[in-house]
Protein backbone atom coordinates (compact mmCIF):
# COMPACT_ATOMS: atom_id res chain seq x y z
CA UNK A 1 0.00 0.00 0.00
CA UNK A 2 1.57 3.10 -0.90
CA UNK A 3 2.10 5.84 1.31
CA UNK A 4 -0.27 9.10 0.57
CA UNK A 5 1.38 12.50 1.06
CA UNK A 6 0.00 13.50 4.35
CA UNK A 7 1.21 10.57 6.13
CA UNK A 8 4.84 11.04 4.44
CA UNK A 9 4.39 14.34 6.05
CA UNK A 10 3.06 13.12 9.33
CA UNK A 11 5.77 10.56 9.96
CA UNK A 12 8.61 12.98 9.03
CA UNK A 13 7.23 15.39 11.84
CA UNK A 14 6.85 12.39 14.26
CA UNK A 15 10.70 10.95 13.75
CA UNK A 16 11.92 14.46 13.22
CA UNK A 17 13.90 14.63 16.86
CA UNK A 18 13.49 14.83 20.66
CA UNK A 19 11.73 17.53 22.02
CA UNK A 20 13.28 19.56 24.62
CA UNK A 21 11.21 18.18 27.56
CA UNK A 22 11.91 14.91 26.82
CA UNK A 23 15.58 15.53 26.32
CA UNK A 24 15.28 17.09 30.49
CA UNK A 25 13.47 14.49 31.56
CA UNK A 26 16.41 12.02 30.25
CA UNK A 27 18.91 14.52 31.84
CA UNK A 28 17.19 14.35 35.52
CA UNK A 29 16.73 10.90 35.25
CA UNK A 30 20.56 10.21 34.15
CA UNK A 31 21.95 12.61 37.22
CA UNK A 32 19.55 10.68 39.81
CA UNK A 33 20.97 7.43 38.52
CA UNK A 34 24.84 9.13 38.76
CA UNK A 35 24.01 10.03 41.91
CA UNK A 36 22.81 6.90 43.47
CA UNK A 37 26.31 5.27 41.55
CA UNK A 38 28.17 7.92 43.34
CA UNK A 39 26.52 6.86 47.15
CA UNK A 40 26.93 3.51 46.09
CA UNK A 41 30.67 3.79 45.56
CA UNK A 42 31.42 5.61 48.90
CA UNK A 43 29.12 3.20 50.55
CA UNK A 44 31.64 0.29 49.01
CA UNK A 45 34.69 2.02 50.31
CA UNK A 46 33.60 2.79 53.78
CA UNK A 47 33.12 -0.84 53.94
CA UNK A 48 36.07 -2.05 52.21
CA UNK A 49 38.02 0.27 55.21
CA UNK A 50 36.26 -1.33 57.96
CA UNK A 51 36.67 -4.71 56.48
CA UNK A 52 40.62 -3.87 56.40
CA UNK A 53 40.72 -2.81 59.95
CA UNK A 54 39.36 -6.08 60.95
CA UNK A 55 41.29 -8.30 59.00
CA UNK A 56 44.21 -6.36 60.78
CA UNK A 57 43.07 -6.83 64.09
CA UNK A 58 42.60 -10.85 62.92
CA UNK A 59 45.99 -10.47 61.25
CA UNK A 60 47.48 -8.90 64.76
CA UNK A 61 45.84 -11.58 67.04
CA UNK A 62 47.29 -14.12 64.94
CA UNK A 63 50.91 -12.35 64.98
CA UNK A 64 50.58 -12.92 68.60
CA UNK A 65 49.48 -16.35 68.76
CA UNK A 66 52.25 -17.07 66.68
CA UNK A 67 54.72 -15.47 68.93
CA UNK A 68 52.95 -17.57 71.66
CA UNK A 69 53.89 -21.44 69.93
CA UNK A 70 57.40 -19.47 69.03
CA UNK A 71 58.33 -19.34 72.73
CA UNK A 72 56.87 -22.52 74.34
CA UNK A 73 59.50 -22.46 76.76
CA UNK A 74 57.46 -19.44 78.68
CA UNK A 75 53.79 -19.35 77.28
CA UNK A 76 53.46 -23.69 77.71
CA UNK A 77 55.42 -23.81 80.91
CA UNK A 78 52.86 -22.54 82.99
CA UNK A 79 54.74 -19.69 84.16
CA UNK A 80 53.10 -16.67 81.74
CA UNK A 81 50.46 -14.39 84.29
CA UNK A 82 46.86 -15.74 84.24
CA UNK A 83 45.63 -12.01 82.90
CA UNK A 84 47.47 -9.16 81.68
CA UNK A 85 46.34 -6.31 79.64
CA UNK A 86 47.33 -4.05 76.71
CA UNK A 87 46.72 -0.58 75.97
CA UNK A 88 48.45 1.59 73.50
CA UNK A 89 51.92 0.77 73.97
CA UNK A 90 51.58 -0.30 78.29
CA UNK A 91 51.23 -3.94 79.21
CA UNK A 92 50.14 -4.09 82.63
CA UNK A 93 50.21 -7.32 84.01
CA UNK A 94 50.36 -8.58 88.10
CA UNK A 95 53.92 -10.07 87.81
CA UNK A 96 55.49 -7.38 86.27
CA UNK A 97 56.74 -9.86 84.23
CA UNK A 98 55.46 -8.77 80.77
CA UNK A 99 55.76 -4.77 81.56
CA UNK A 100 59.07 -4.75 82.33
CA UNK A 101 61.20 -3.21 79.90
CA UNK A 102 62.98 -6.16 77.86
CA UNK A 103 66.11 -6.09 75.98
CA UNK A 104 66.11 -6.16 72.18
CA UNK A 105 65.78 -9.80 72.03
CA UNK A 106 66.33 -9.81 68.18
CA UNK A 107 70.25 -8.56 68.54
CA UNK A 108 71.14 -10.43 72.23
CA UNK A 109 70.53 -13.77 73.49
CA UNK A 110 67.10 -13.52 76.05
CA UNK A 111 65.46 -15.40 78.72
CA UNK A 112 62.27 -16.85 77.59
CA UNK A 113 60.51 -14.67 80.24
CA UNK A 114 62.30 -11.34 78.39
CA UNK A 115 61.60 -13.17 74.62
CA UNK A 116 57.60 -12.92 75.72
CA UNK A 117 58.16 -9.32 77.19
CA UNK A 118 59.85 -8.12 74.31
CA UNK A 119 57.18 -10.03 71.80
CA UNK A 120 54.16 -8.45 74.04
CA UNK A 121 55.71 -5.23 73.75
CA UNK A 122 56.41 -5.04 70.13
CA UNK A 123 52.87 -6.86 69.94
CA UNK A 124 51.26 -3.32 71.80
CA UNK A 125 53.35 -0.86 70.02
CA UNK A 126 52.45 -2.04 66.43
CA UNK A 127 48.86 -2.34 67.45
CA UNK A 128 48.92 1.43 69.17
CA UNK A 129 50.41 2.73 65.70
CA UNK A 130 47.82 0.83 63.77
CA UNK A 131 44.63 1.16 66.17
CA UNK A 132 45.18 3.95 68.90
CA UNK A 133 42.12 3.18 70.62
CA UNK A 134 42.19 -0.37 70.85
CA UNK A 135 42.61 -2.60 74.26
CA UNK A 136 43.65 -6.12 74.53
CA UNK A 137 43.39 -8.53 77.44
CA UNK A 138 44.95 -11.81 77.24
CA UNK A 139 43.70 -14.90 79.47
CA UNK A 140 45.96 -17.97 80.14
CA UNK A 141 45.28 -21.08 82.24
CA UNK A 142 48.42 -22.33 84.52
CA UNK A 143 47.30 -25.48 84.77
CA UNK A 144 50.64 -27.51 83.47
CA UNK A 145 48.71 -31.21 83.89
CA UNK A 146 46.27 -29.79 81.31
CA UNK A 147 46.65 -27.99 77.71
CA UNK A 148 48.06 -24.37 78.48
CA UNK A 149 45.23 -22.51 76.79
CA UNK A 150 44.74 -18.58 76.46
CA UNK A 151 42.22 -16.20 75.02
CA UNK A 152 43.15 -12.88 73.05
CA UNK A 153 40.38 -10.36 72.89
CA UNK A 154 41.33 -7.38 70.86
CA UNK A 155 38.28 -4.48 71.07
CA UNK A 156 38.68 -1.19 68.92
CA UNK A 157 36.98 1.51 67.55
CA UNK A 158 34.80 1.68 64.10
CA UNK A 159 34.01 4.69 62.34
CA UNK A 160 31.16 4.51 59.23
CA UNK A 161 30.27 6.35 56.67
CA UNK A 162 26.76 8.08 57.28
CA UNK A 163 23.90 7.45 54.79
CA UNK A 164 21.67 10.15 55.51
CA UNK A 165 21.78 13.50 57.20
CA UNK A 166 19.37 11.61 60.44
CA UNK A 167 22.61 9.46 61.11
CA UNK A 168 25.18 12.03 59.98
CA UNK A 169 23.55 14.08 62.90
CA UNK A 170 24.10 11.13 65.56
CA UNK A 171 27.83 10.85 65.71
CA UNK A 172 27.26 8.11 68.29
CA UNK A 173 25.66 6.30 65.48
CA UNK A 174 29.10 6.76 63.69
CA UNK A 175 31.39 4.72 65.43
CA UNK A 176 30.76 1.38 67.08
CA UNK A 177 33.58 -0.83 69.97
CA UNK A 178 34.29 -4.05 67.99
CA UNK A 179 35.71 -7.10 69.78
CA UNK A 180 37.24 -10.04 68.63
CA UNK A 181 38.38 -13.22 70.23
CA UNK A 182 41.04 -15.75 69.53
CA UNK A 183 41.38 -18.98 71.54
CA UNK A 184 45.33 -20.14 71.43
CA UNK A 185 46.98 -23.09 72.27
CA UNK A 186 50.73 -22.40 72.34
Amino acid sequence: MPVTRHQGLRLRRVARGFSLIEVLITLVITSVGLLGLAKMQAAALANTQIARGRSLVALQLESLAAAMHGNRGFWAAGTAPATFTLSGATVTDSSGALSTAAPDCASVACTPIQVAAYDVQQWAADMAAHFPTYAATVNCTNDISRPIRCSLTATWSEHYVAYNQTTAAQTAAMAATQSLTLHVQP
